[in-house]
C-alpha cells in the first residue's frame, strides 16, 4: 500500500559551538528570568525553523560503567582478556522480513556459456621461436597466501611468500630468450628442454628479471572501518569493511577544517564555554530559530521564566562614598545557570550588564546593580588620646564613627553598612582593642569563601538598618586602643580619617 511516514533523522556535527548568556527584566520584586545563547555553526546546512537543545555534554568524551568483579581469597590470578571478537545476535536474518515483504529483491540469473579456448601446437611453434613460455605456476603454490599467518595486534602478515613461491613468481615474469634462427623439430625440442630444465634451477632468475611485489595485507582489527552490510549484501546482518575512498577522505578533510575553524572562532566578550562536567544538562529552546551555517556567532532566545527578586543596598563608606544596589534573583529553572553575562534592565531601562556565576537549581543569583544615586552616605570621625596609668604610662586612643544615610527616592530601602576596628595580633599583649558603645546594634561580617582578600580581613562588623523614603538614618561605633606609653602605632597613633 501507499501513505506518508515521517523520517527521524539524527547525526553529530562536530562543527557547531554555544555559549550562554542572560536577561534579568526586573519590576520591583518580580523579576523575569531570559537564557540566551549564542551559537554558531559550520556543518554546511542552515537550520532554518528548528528545535534546538543545548547540552553541556561532551559527545567525544568517553565514559563506560565500571564493572564490579568478584574478590576471591586465595592464590592470585590474573585477570582474564577480554575478547575482542562478540558473537552476532542470533535471529539477526528476522530483522529483515518486512524488507523481503516490502521490497522484493531481483532474483534473475543470467546463465552465461563458457567458451572453448583452443590452443594448436603450431600456432605455439610459430609465436616462440627460441624456447617456448614457462609453464603456468601450479595453482597450489598460490594457495598459500589462503593459510597466511596474522599478527593480530599488528595487523601485518609474519610470512607474505616462501622462498619457492618467489621463485616461481620471478620465473613467471622472467623475458623470453633472445630470438635464433629456425631450426629443425628435433633440435627445437632438445633446446627447449635444456632451456626448461635451466629456468627451474634457477632461483634468482636471468638478468632483469621482475620481482612480484607482495599483496597489501588485510587490515585486521580496524573496527572504525567497519559498517552494517546493505540488505542487498548477501553478508547482510554483519559488520564488513568499507573502503576509504578518495571521495571520503575529502569530505573527511572538510569536516576536519570546519571544525578546526570553529573552535578557534572567539567567543563574544563576556561568554564562557568552560564550565564542570560534573553534571550535564540540556537547555531546549520554547519555539523554533533559524542558525545560518556561515560560522559565525548568532544570538538566539532559548526560555525564560518569572522570578523573584529582593533588592537591598550595600555601602563600605571607609572605602568610597557611595551606595550600590544589589539584587538577589532565585533561580527559577530546574536546571543550573551557567557562567555568561547578563545584561540587567530596570522597568524596561538598560542598567548594566553583569556577570552570572555557576548557580543550582533553587539556589540564588546575586547581581550587582551599580551605584544607586539616590541613596546618600556619610562618614565622620573622632579622635582624641590620653594618659592613663597610675604613672600614666599608658596611652588611650578614642575613636568615634558617625555614619549618615539618606534615603532620597520614593520607596523604602534596606541597606546594609560595612565597617572595619582594628584588632591585635595573636600573643601580643601590649595593645588592646575595646569596643564601646554601637548604635544600632550590628553584627560579625566576613568575606564569603573565594571573595578577594578574605583571609586578610579580621573585624569586620556590618549594620542592617530600613531607610524609610525620604528619610536618614545615623549610625554611631566607638572603640579604644590601649598601648605603653613608650609605644607608638606605626602610621600614627590616629587610626581613623
Amino acid at each position: 500500500g501507499s501513505g506518508e511516514a515521517k523520517i527521524w533523522l539524527e547525526y553529530q556535527v562536530g562543527a557547531a559551538r554555544w555559549a550562554p548568556s542572560y536577561v534579568a527584566r526586573l519590576e520591583g520584586e518580580r523579576a523575569i528570568v531570559e537564557v540566551r545563547a549564542v551559537v554558531a555553526q559550520d556543518s554546511g546546512e542552515d537550520w532554518v525553523n528548528v528545535p534546538l537543545r543545548l547540552s553541556t555534554a561532551e559527545p567525544e568524551r568517553f565514559s563506560q560503567l565500571p564493572e564490579l568483579h568478584a574478590q576471591r581469597i586465595g592464590r592470585r590470578q590474573s585477570e582474564p582478556a577480554r575478547p575482542g571478537f562478540r558473537a552476532p545476535p542470533v535471529g539477526a536474518a528476522a530483522l529483515y522480513a518486512d524488507y523481503e515483504r516490502g521490497l522484493k529483491r531481483d532474483r534473475t540469473i543470467v546463465a552465461t556459456k563458457k567458451l572453448p579456448v583452443t590452443r594448436g601446437k603450431g600456432a605455439e611453434d610459430e609465436m616462440y621461436v627460441g624456447a617456448p613460455p614457462a609453464e603456468p605456476a601450479p595453482r597450489g603454490a598460490f594457495g598459500e597466501l589462503a593459510d597466511e599467518n596474522w599478527d593480530e595486534e599488528s595487523s601485518r602478515a609474519k610470512d607474505a611468500f616462501s622462498t619457492d613461491m618467489r621463485a616461481m613468481s620471478k620465473q613467471a615474469y622472467a623475458p623470453p630468450a633472445q630470438a635464433a634462427p629456425a631450426r629443425n623439430a628435433p633440435e627445437l625440442k632438445k633446446r627447449a628442454g635444456k632451456a626448461d630444465d635451466s629456468s627451474r634451477a634457477s632461483t634468482e632468475g636471468g638478468g632483469g628479471a621482475v620481482e612480484q611485489r607482495p599483496r597489501e595485507p588485510v587490515a585486521r582489527l580496524d573496527y572504525g572501518n567497519l559498517r552494517m552490510a546493505p540488505p542487498t549484501s548477501p553478508s547482510r546482518g554483519a559488520l564488513v569493511p568499507v573502503d576509504r575512498d578518495r571521495w571520503a577522505m575529502t569530505i573527511e578533510g572538510e569536516v576536519t577544517t570546519s571544525h578546526a575553524r570553529l573552535v578557534a572562532l572567539p567567543l563574544p566578550p563576556g561568554c564562557i564555554a568552560d564550565w564542570s562536567h560534573a553534571y550535564d544538562y540540556a537547555f531546549a529552546t520554547d519555539g523554533a530559530v533559524d542558525v545560518k551555517s556561515d560560522g559565525a556567532w548568532h544570538s538566539i532566545a532559548v526560555t525564560q521564566m518569572v522570578s523573584t527578586a529582593k533588592l537591598r543596598h550595600v555601602s563600605v563608606p571607609r572605602e568610597q562614598a557611595d551606595v550600590f544596589r544589589m539584587a538577589a534573583i532565585a533561580n527559577p529553572f530546574v536546571g543550573p545557570l551557567l557562567p555568561g553575562p547578563i545584561d540587567i534592565y530596570d522597568h524596561g531601562r538598560f542598567l548594566v550588564t553583569s556577570e552570572v556565576d555557576y548557580t543550582p537549581p533553587g539556589a540564588t543569583l546575586e547581581i550587582g546593580l551599580g551605584v544607586d544615586a539616590a541613596v546618600k552616605v556619610a562618614r565622620n570621625t573622632e579622635f582624641r588620646e590620653e594618659a592613663t596609668g597610675m604613672l600614666r604610662g599608658a596611652l588611650r586612643l578614642h575613636h568615634a564613627i558617625t555614619i549618615d544615610v539618606e534615603n532620597l527616592s520614593g520607596r523604602a530601602i534596606e541597606v546594609e553598612v560595612r565597617e572595619r576596628i582594628p584588632v591585635a595580633r595573636d600573643g601580643d599583649d601590649e595593645v588592646e582593642v575595646t569596643l564601646k558603645s554601637i548604635e544600632p546594634a550590628w553584627e560579625r561580617w566576613t568575606p564569603e569563601a573565594g571573595s578577594p582578600h578574605e583571609r586578610r580581613l579580621r573585624g569586620g562588623y556590618r549594620w542592617r538598618v530600613a531607610v524609610p523614603a525620604g528619610q536618614k538614618k545615623q549610625m554611631r561605633a566607638g572603640y579604644e586602643v590601649k598601648i605603653a606609653g613608650k609605644l607608638e602605632l606605626v602610621g600614627g597613633n590616629r587610626r581613623e580619617s
